[in-house]
């Protein structure tokens, strides 16, 4: 009897496993998609406070470029800047593939304060907000298409310690 049971159950575990494999699979790549989710707000958060902090200090943006980040060389000339907040921001950026159009930059006065930080018209103490955009699209089949691209967006402000140029 013992024998005869065994043979009818041979199949029994490759049926099991092709029931709970789906639901396993789905497990680990949500895993995944959840990390890789964690790791582009992680990015753009840093993107953001590089491009800040450059921007606190440099506020040069020229409109087509070069958009470099060699913060290691001072600035000989300004119509050709070796760094830029966009450039820092672009390379800091470099794994999700953010270009100069993700980031954009705003110049405001601090609260309670009466100094002038708009109309091309800065002064040391202005708040320099850098915000980057990107679009999430995950990788997991079900999750890609149930949820789309998702939209995120990191912001970071600084005030500014020196006018350049």
């Amino acid at each position: 009897m013992r024998r005869f049971w065994r043979k009818r159950s041979a199949g029994q575990a490759l049926v099991e496993f092709a029931f709970i494999f789906p639901v396993i699979a789905l497990l680990a790549f949500g895993f995944i998609d959840i990390g890789r989710a964690v790791f582009t707000e992680n990015t753009l958060a840093n993107a953001a406070r590089e491009g800040s902090r450059v921007a606190a200090v440099n506020q040069l943006d020229p409109v087509n470029g070069p958009w470099l980040c060699q913060s290691n060389k001072p600035i000989e000339d300004p119509s050709n800047p070796g760094w830029t907040f966009r450039g820092c921001v672009m390379t800091s950026g470099a794994a999700l593939g953010i270009q100069h159009g993700d980031i954009s930059i705003s110049y405001a006065a601090p609260p309670g304060t009466t100094i002038t930080c708009t109309g091309g018209t800065l002064t040391v103490g202005c708040i320099v907000t850098v915000t980057v955009v990107t679009n999430y699209v995950p990788i997991t089949p079900v999750a890609g298409s149930v949820i789309g691209p998702i939209s995120m967006t990191a912001t970071s402000s600084m005030p500014i310690e020196r006018l350049f140029p």
